[in-house]
């Protein structure tokens, strides 16, 4: 009894101190396989609501992100189509100014062959899809906008007025939220006005090949139409752009986002290693102190 007396306090005081110096070195062992601060957030629970913050603002934004691409993709591919409308346009007002200026009716067969074989491209690139979904038929997006067999859309006549009766989609224009502080509406559908001037003015040519204020009349609508399919393309680009320069932004935001949040819940590797080390030699030393301790007694002092 004499002996436990003598010695209970200090015991009693290493081996709370040995059981802390076991706990700060298994946790920070846990630290440095996991690469954490800690395996859930009562670890860290100072930070807890500012981590919670930081990581929801990442995940908006990476959202955001992920749709704002989507958009460039789509914006991409109707800038193409456009460009390609533009191709068409531009090669057919050649041969129909051609045409016009050519007497004799003798080619008029193979300007309408040639007129609805352009209808049926310019038709097909309206019809455009993306990821399997169609681009040009506004918020329809499941269904090729442009029917030219619709029963409405019939062939027009000389003066031609507009009919958009091939249109299946609606009105709806799209858009994306690239960032909190940044919507682009980037949507074109298939009735627009320079669409419409186009697909028209090739009807009038397949349909009334030998008429001359037919051939005139489309001469003009495509030439109208060229105007706006230049703007619609610039437009495009334009939205192409701001999409992709926000995206690039959202980039640098996501990775100083990334680095806050790291820097709450990951560890410092070295500055751990140092420490465990530390740990390690003050574990062995109360390891030595605690055997010496228990070795004594009352007794070798009297």
């Amino acid at each position: 009894m004499v002996d436990r007396i003598a010695t209970f306090l200090q015991s009693t005081s290493l081996a709370q101190d040995l059981t802390r110096l076991q706990t700060q070195y298994a946790k920070g062992e846990e630290q440095e396989s996991s690469g954490l601060v800690s395996q859930n957030y009562q670890g860290i629970a100072t930070s807890t609501q500012r981590l919670l913050n930081l990581e929801s603002q990442y995940s908006t934004l990476a959202n955001q992100s992920e749709n704002a691409q989507t958009a460039l993709d789509r914006v991409n591919s109707m800038t193409n189509a456009v460009q390609s409308m533009e191709d068409l346009v531009t090669s057919f007002t050649s041969t129909l100014s051609a045409a016009i200026s050519t007497t004799g009716n003798s080619s008029s067969s193979d300007l309408s062959s040639s007129a609805s074989q352009v209808l049926q491209q310019f038709a097909s690139l309206l019809n455009t899809e993306q990821a399997g979904r169609y681009l040009f038929g506004g918020g329809v997006t499941d269904k090729a906008p442009v029917d030219l067999s619709d029963p409405n859309y019939t062939a027009p006549t000389v003066p031609s007025s507009s009919n958009t009766a091939y249109y299946q989609g609606d009105s709806r224009i799209a858009s994306v939220q690239a960032s909190d502080n940044l919507t682009v509406s980037y949507g074109v559908t298939a009735d627009d006005s320079s669409f419409e001037k186009a697909l028209r003015a090739l009807n009038l040519v397949a349909n009334n090949p030998s008429d001359q204020s037919a051939l005139t009349e489309a001469y003009n609508l495509l030439s109208n139409a060229n105007d706006g399919l230049a703007a619609m393309h610039s437009s495009l680009a334009t939205k192409a752009s701001t999409l992709d320069t926000q995206i690039n932004d959202n980039a640098d935001d996501l990775n100083l986002l990334d680095n806050m949040i790291g820097d709450i819940k990951n560890v410092d590797i070295s500055s751990l290693s140092v420490k465990l080390s530390q740990l390690e030699t003050q574990l062995e030393a109360s390891y030595s102190l605690t055997s010496s301790i228990l070795k004594l007694n009352l007794a070798n002092y009297l």
